[in-house]
């Protein structure tokens, strides 16, 4: 049960910190070596093999003006002491300015992760995140 709380608090700690804007803390959460893949749909469309390359990516999309990520369950499957995979849902909401107006964009984002606990802390070793469908909307 303990491990199972640690996982949770691991992937809500990487939502809130993105609310924040804080990639730089993603380097407390992902191991330096970590296997990124994103999808957009079906289409691969980022990878990053090393944290600081993860960091720097996701940096270049830029803020957002405001930003909410909400995590839903949490399927966890544990391989052994110190190996587990896992599945989390989220939404993510953003809000960005375009064209002198702000537009919401909401995503519907699954994760698949392969968490590892290294001296008694976990850390995910590597992700594949889908965003399963997007939309967008016009504010005021």
């Amino acid at each position: 049960m303990q491990d199972r709380m640690e996982l949770k608090a691991l992937v809500d700690f990487y939502a809130t910190e993105s609310d924040k804007n804080n990639q730089d803390c993603y380097v407390e959460i992902f191991r330096p070596d970590i296997k990124l893949d994103v999808y957009f749909g079906d289409k691969l469309g980022m990878q990053a093999r090393e944290v600081q390359d993860m960091i720097r990516q996701y940096k270049a999309f830029g803020a957002a003006k405001v930003s909410f990520h909400m995590n839903g369950q949490q399927n966890v499957d544990f391989v052994d002491e110190t190996h587990a995979n896992g599945t989390c849902y989220a939404l993510a909401t953003l809000v960005t300015e375009q064209d002198g107006k702000d537009v919401l964009t909401t995503h519907a984002v699954r994760y698949y992760d392969k968490y590892v606990k290294i001296e008694g802390r976990w850390w995910i070793a590597e992700r594949e995140q889908h965003f399963e469908w997007s939309t967008n909307q016009v504010l005021g």
